[in-house]
């Protein structure tokens, strides 16, 4: 994987940990419910961030099932907090909006992981086809800007 890539992965994943950690935490009373079940699951992804980020400085040494398995975990944790999330309903137009923005959000970051995921268990620990690197990075950033979105209409 590009050393470039894989240093934007790594960055956007830390801001996506410090976005479900930072701005929920100062946010109003309403949507409450909607806050608590992003608080309950950042610790959780931080530590996959953290996985994740571990796997990636190992995976260029031939280290592909710590990448693959921090991998499998943030999309499954991300799935679940996006189920959980549907499940919650909003006290307001505002935190209904930012509920769906948030959800589509970490969808695409899942399908982004779950892309790379793929690619790397393909490649072997050979180097990722840089158009699927590409597309990845693409739909994380997409993914990262609606989940920022939503986030800010909840804070």
């Amino acid at each position: 994987m590009p050393r470039g890539i894989r240093r934007y992965l790594l960055l956007t994943g830390v801001a996506l940990c410090a976005v479900l950690s930072g701005p929920i935490a100062i946010a109003q009373a309403s949507d409450s419910s909607l806050r608590a079940t992003l608080n309950s699951f950042a610790s959780k992804i931080v530590r996959d961030e953290n996985a994740v980020h571990n796997g990636l400085i190992g995976y260029p040494q031939g280290k592909v099932k710590p990448l693959v398995r921090a991998l499998t975990r943030e999309v499954s944790d991300l799935h679940t907090l996006k189920g959980k999330l549907a499940h919650d309903s909003a006290s307001s137009a505002r935190g209904a909006k930012g509920r769906v923005d948030i959800i589509k959000g970490l969808g695409l970051i899942a399908n982004a992981y779950g892309a790379l995921r793929h690619d790397v268990q393909v490649a072997h620990g050979g180097p990722v086809p840089r158009k699927k690197v590409t597309a990845a990075v693409n739909t994380d950033k997409k993914g990262r800007a609606k989940l920022l979105a939503g986030l800010k209409l909840l804070s």
